[in-house]
């Protein structure tokens, strides 16, 4: 219990230091206790399988944009994917990991595409594993600069971000450790570590890739022979924002699962406030999957998540499919048998 204790000062401490410091830039995701490669290289293999994980998330499904005087200004609601494949490697004793993944996320006018390579260094520490990872790949945005609606159209920047067809690409870094034992895991990971800055080819404007922080951790209490409760959590931000999701998640039987997390953001100071940082709930989000195949070889999750804040500029729901598959790594194959005279019997 001491690691937990740890774990939990961490949690608590980080969260008092941010004080004036705070959803960020990244995709989003509710179903992040079951893909831990999307926010840590670390996670990298760890296992000690192959796994691959496809997770599709739609927000305010049903979301219609509110202009309806001028209809050729788009708008849609924020749309991700993430496809992510990591394996243990037969190298080094076995003490390696590798991954791969892809993602893909809309938020209104701005549009990203990540392509990452991880790699993991494990040590034993305890009765776990400890990852130490890194990744890099590219970091590519577009811009819809027709969907934004403007008071002059001739303002020269405008005109150039509508006649340069506003892309670019930029290449991308982070590092992080990871720890899993049997019954909790944790996790730290820097994101962005160079910190690019898009401009689309005009001196005049730049966005900035901010660093992102993520934290997070489990632990699991076993109540029964059949049930487990797994209290999870994560801290993101990018320094200046930060969103906390915590909940538990309860599995019976190692086959069914359902849990319950919330949502809660740390906004700048809100004059209307007295000048105070505000926090706000923004989803309650439900959780319900299962185990399927051999061995459980293939996992099922569903994400339900009920917006709570905002509800007048939003829709009300969010959904999230995932969906992963597990097979052995590689060079563990099972080894062919030996057989002897002394021990052999024929066969009839």
């Amino acid at each position: 219990m001491k690691h937990v204790y740890k774990i939990v000062f961490v949690f608590l401490a980080f969260v008092l230091c941010l004080g004036n410091v705070f959803a960020q830039q990244d995709a989003q995701f509710s179903q992040y206790m079951f893909n831990s490669l999307f926010y840590n290289p670390g996670s990298a293999g760890i296992e000690g399988v192959t796994r691959a994980t496809v997770i599709t998330r739609k927000q305010w499904l049903g979301y219609q944009k509110t202009d309806g005087i001028n209809p050729s200004i788009g708008g849609t609601s924020p749309t991700s994917q993430a496809i992510t494949i990591n394996s243990r490697l037969p190298f080094l004793n076995k003490k390696t990991g590798a991954g791969l993944g892809i993602v893909y996320d809309s938020r209104g006018p701005i549009t990203s595409y990540e392509i990452q390579l991880s790699g993991a260094y494990h040590v034993k520490i305890g009765n776990g594993l400890l990852g130490i990872g890194a990744r890099g790949g590219t970091y590519a945005q577009s811009l819809r600069s027709d969907w934004y609606q403007v008071v002059d159209k001739q303002d020269p920047i405008y005109e150039s971000l509508v006649s340069n067809n506003a892309k670019q690409l930029k290449l991308d870094y982070a590092a992080g450790l990871w720890y899993k034992s049997n019954k909790w895991y944790a996790g730290v990971s820097l994101d962005h570590l160079s910190k690019q800055k898009f401009n689309y080819n005009l001196s005049s404007i730049s966005s900035v890739l901010n660093n992102h922080l993520n934290i997070t951790g489990g632990y699991t209490f076993p109540i029964s022979t059949t049930i487990k409760v797994t209290p999870t959590a994560i801290i993101q931000t990018d320094l200046k924002k930060m969103t906390v999701l915590v909940g538990p998640i309860i599995d019976y039987n190692s086959k069914f699962w359902i849990g319950l997390n919330a949502r809660q953001s740390a906004g700048k100071k809100d004059i209307a406030a007295g000048g105070k940082n505000t926090w706000s709930v923004n989803d309650l989000i439900a959780y319900a999957g299962m185990n399927m195949l051999k061995n459980n070889a293939l996992k099922v999750g569903f994400a339900f998540d009920f917006v709570m804040s905002g509800r007048k500029a939003q829709a009300g729901t969010s959904h999230e499919v995932m969906l992963s598959y597990m097979l052995p790594s590689p060079g563990d194959t099972p080894k062919p048998k030996v057989r002897t005279p002394r021990y052999r019997h024929d066969e009839n």
